[in-house]
């Protein structure tokens, strides 16, 4: 009974143990980074297989997560990827245009209003938006 316990025991260190090593892979890009390959497809740092391609909504997470850590320049190249891979998708345009408006930037902050209200034609929140851009072109 105590050898099952342990040999179980093993067994289960052993499954969790690759996971775990993967972890901690000094200088891996974050998941869902792109290491510029030419096919579009993410490359792990430590192979030549590529893996699945990054989605329009894993770079506007990714992109959040950099926002929300402070690092709001890490996050323009992931929002500007999702607009890329997801054309007509708003939300990455809306994140980008607040993104410089923050740093200051009220031409591009005015342009990146501007496409978001194309790409959501009779937005719930496009007189906010307006008044933002009035005040940016004022600047």
């Amino acid at each position: 009974m105590q050898q099952n316990r342990i040999a179980l025991l093993l067994s289960g260190l052993l499954v969790l143990t690759p996971s775990l090593v993967a972890q901690d892979k000094p200088n891996a890009p974050p998941p869902g980074k792109s290491t510029g390959n030419s096919k579009g497809a993410v490359q792990d740092a430590d192979s030549d297989a590529p893996l699945a391609p990054s989605s329009a909504e894993e770079d506007v997470e990714v992109a959040s997560y950099y926002v929300h850590k402070g690092d709001p320049d890490a996050a323009i190249p992931r929002l500007e990827d999702a607009i890329r891979l997801k054309p007509k998708w708003a939300k990455p345009r809306l994140m980008l245009a607040e993104i410089y408006e923050k740093k200051g930037d009220a031409a591009a902050a005015v342009k990146c209003y501007k496409d978001y209200l194309q790409a959501v034609p009779n937005a719930p929140d496009e007189k906010k938006i307006e008044k933002k851009m009035e005040k940016l072109a004022g600047q």
